[in-house]
């Protein structure tokens, strides 16, 4: 038996918005570590590793976007709220 529900608009831009800002806590947090990491250490970093920085940083990037879309400037993080 398949049962059918349905969401209203607020409720799935709230979903959104959540895993928008829970999305740019983890890529921030891994692109300090990156950042945090020495010159001559991240050059050793292998070519994949390196390909995931690049992406994790664009992705953190059209994050911020996103997030500024679906927040409020006092519902995104502090160092958001000028954007």
């Amino acid at each position: 038996m398949t049962k059918k529900f349905t969401l209203s608009y607020e409720v799935t831009d709230n979903i959104t918005k959540e895993v928008l800002l829970e999305l740019y806590e983890e890529l921030k947090d891994s692109q300090k570590k990156y950042d945090q990491l020495e010159e001559s250490f991240f050059d050793e970093l292998e070519d994949h590793q390196k390909e995931d920085y690049e992406y994790n940083k664009n992705l953190l990037d059209a994050t911020k976007i996103l997030i500024c879309y679906y927040t409020t400037p006092d519902e995104r993080p502090e160092e958001l709220t000028d954007l």
